[in-house]
């Protein structure tokens, strides 16, 4: 049987190097029309100087890993600090793109590609989503290895970067020990987990108190985000005479009302029982480890309260490696650039001045808004449903053809 290899030496490659650099090209050159003043670099760029020149003082809403790539806003030589974070961008998405083609073979790799550049529109070069995105690659590539103490302790810097990726110890556990690990020399592997996360925890305490736990407190302080699929179900009950309220707070557009909190708590339930079900079908061997981290992310961003357009990046290297170039997938991604920046702009959510800011959200919005989330679910529940023997068929069948 031959080999699939990630990046055959063939004219191919060098039409698939050169449309990357076309796509990452066009995306630098829309930042540079607009002037890449994005909100949310200035924001790190605040965070970062209070930060790393004004006393170690932690953002109130991210963890403290999330300094590091922060840092990339504080270049030498007087180098414009936005330009310094997205070309840092830009070389991460690079490297992504070579361990994904690596990892999974050069279709996978060219899935990462468009994915990430149609979705990520207009997030990869203003966002740090990428970071923990890849950082989450990394563990289950360790893990794949059977490295486990270092899978675990990246699985703890995704932690300390963006809190999600903690939704995968499980999915790791359960992996080590279907691996050939007794249970507790698994548990005792994931202590590496417990340290790195930990260490990080005591700095932030060492550094900042109490206020350490804001993070925490900001995310769970959120109303229910436009964007998520529990708002959409909001909207939809306001058709039915539910009051739902447009809702500007916390760096994002909300839909508050009287049913929020139900229906935010209905969908953490949602949740616990979907990321339930994916351990149970992993442990019984019906997921793969991949199979089982791309359905558990999935379920969390069909089910959480809050979806900013970025929060799609941490799943879509993910998508690349187990699916390659899918069509509801890639559905997924043009409807998520439809929305942001796209209607955003068009409906005046973004890029205007306070005062000509909108205050309600229109129709065209909150339908492609539901749309995307319909696919989302549906692209969750397959996720939920594939089996690993099917796979293994797959990937043998394509490395026949190849």
């Amino acid at each position: 049987m031959t080999r699939v290899r990630a990046f055959p030496s063939t004219a191919t490659d060098l039409i698939t190097v050169g449309a990357v650099m076309g796509g990452v090209a066009g995306v630098v050159g829309v930042a540079l029309a607009r002037g890449l003043r994005f909100t949310d670099v200035d924001v790190y760029h605040r965070e970062a100087l209070a930060f790393w020149a004004g006393g170690h003082r932690l953002p109130t809403e991210y963890p403290i890993l999330a300094m590091v790539p922060f840092g990339l806003t504080m270049p030498p030589l007087g180098i414009d600090y936005a330009w310094a974070f997205s070309f840092g961008m830009v070389a991460l998405f690079m490297v992504g793109w070579i361990a994904v083609a690596r990892m999974a073979g050069r279709r996978a790799g060219i899935a990462y590609v468009v994915y990430l550049l149609v979705a990520g529109f207009g997030v990869i070069l203003s966002r740090y989503d990428l970071v923990p995105a890849l950082v989450t690659v990394a563990a289950i590539a360790a893990a794949e290895r059977k490295r486990w103490s270092i899978a675990y302790v990246l699985l703890g810097l995704g932690v300390l970067l963006k809190i999600y990726p903690g939704v995968l110890l499980p999915v790791f556990l359960i992996q080590q020990v279907r691996s050939g690990s007794s249970p507790p020399r698994a548990a005792l592997s994931a202590l590496w987990f417990g340290l790195t996360v930990s260490a990080g925890a005591a700095a932030s305490i060492a550094l900042a108190g109490p206020a350490a736990l804001d993070p925490v407190r900001f995310a769970i302080e959120r109303p229910v985000q436009v964007e998520s699929v529990p708002a959409t179900l909001l909207s939809l009950a306001s058709l039915l005479g539910w009051p739902a309220a447009f809702d500007h707070t916390f760096n994002s557009f909300n839909i508050t009302g009287p049913g929020d909190r139900i229906v935010s708590a209905l969908f953490a339930v949602l949740f616990a029982a979907g990321a339930l079900f994916v351990l149970y079908r992993q442990a019984t061997g019906r997921l793969t480890l991949r199979q089982a981290c791309l359905a558990c992310v999935c379920v969390l961003l069909a089910t959480s309260k809050v979806l900013s357009t970025q929060y799609l990046v941490w799943v879509l290297p993910l998508v690349a490696m187990e699916l390659e170039l899918d069509a509801v997938w890639i559905l997924i991604c043009v409807l998520t650039a439809l929305i942001f920046p796209g209607l955003y702009f068009l409906t005046a959510l973004i890029d205007q001045a306070p005062q000509a800011t909108a205050t309600a959200y229109t129709w065209p919005f909150l339908v492609a808004i539901a749309t995307r989330n319909a696919l989302l679910v549906a692209a969750a529940l397959r996720a939920l449903g594939r089996s690993a023997d099917r796979d293994v068929n797959r990937r043998a069948h394509l490395a026949q053809l190849v």
